[in-house]
């Protein structure tokens, strides 16, 4: 995914520049062909006028050696033609422009050159820093990937413990109240069984007085035959068959 990414504004902002430079260049030629034909007409009005001060000065050297010629017809000599000499000196100027302009070009060209392959450098350091930064930017979408899983599996299992806790709660609040009930059944346990205890005590403990009871009854009885006499032994054998319980002796 982010292979692509990396190259769409990297590509989005070539095109800009290209734009830029489109817009800002369009009338370059225009300023070039203008600044050449300038200079050619700087050069031809020079030679103009070059070319009529020759003429000038050839048509009075001409009037002058008219008259020469006709005060010394002797005289050979064929003077230089003025026009011509104008004409070369022009053209010497314009070649040494020429040559001067040539020497220029080469001083730019070296000069582009060298902009050239610095500008090389440049471009493959960015792209040596726009790969980095794209494998980068790769690892970190990965990590941003792996962390979103993993928030979005801890949300998940937050949420699975929330409704685990919910449960919990309230299998506790049933619990608590089937505690409470256990704890009101217990407290009423109690109750009933503290009373019947007490109860049972309590009927333990007349039990054991009536046992009591009839055990000193007997002991008085066993102490009364042995200090009795054979006869009243006898009498109160009778006695005893007529009172038939301790109770009923006691009364």
């Amino acid at each position: 995914m982010q292979a692509t990414v990396a190259p769409n504004w990297q590509q989005a902002i070539f095109l800009r520049l290209q734009e830029r430079d489109t817009l800002e260049k369009q009338h370059d030629a225009v300023f070039h062909h203008y600044r050449k034909l300038t200079e050619q007409t700087r050069l031809l009005k020079q030679r103009n006028r070059a070319l009529l001060s020759a003429a000038a000065a050839a048509t009075s050297t001409s009037a002058a050696n008219a008259v020469a010629g006709a005060s010394s017809p002797s005289s050979s000599a064929t003077p230089a033609n003025p026009v011509q000499l104008a004409y070369i000196t022009s053209l010497e100027q314009q070649l040494s422009t020429l040559r001067d302009e040539v020497a220029t070009l080469y001083k730019t060209q070296g000069q582009n050159a060298q902009r050239l392959l610095l500008m090389s450098e440049s471009h493959r350091e960015k792209e040596e820093e726009a790969r980095r930064q794209s494998e980068l930017l790769a690892k970190l979408q990965l990590d941003y990937e792996k962390l979103k899983r993993q928030a979005e599996d801890l949300i998940h299992a937050a949420g699975e413990k929330d409704r685990g806790i919910q449960i919990l709660q309230d299998e506790l609040a049933t619990l608590s109240l089937e505690l409470s009930q256990i704890e009101t059944r217990n407290e009423d346990l109690k109750k009933d069984n503290a009373s019947l205890l007490q109860r049972w005590l309590d009927r333990m403990n007349e039990e054991a007085d009536k046992m009591n009871e009839g055990t000193i009854w007997l002991e008085e009885v066993r102490k009364r035959r042995e200090s009795s006499s054979p006869a009243e032994e006898r009498a109160g054998v009778g006695g005893d068959g007529a009172a038939s319980s301790p109770s009923a002796a006691k009364s």
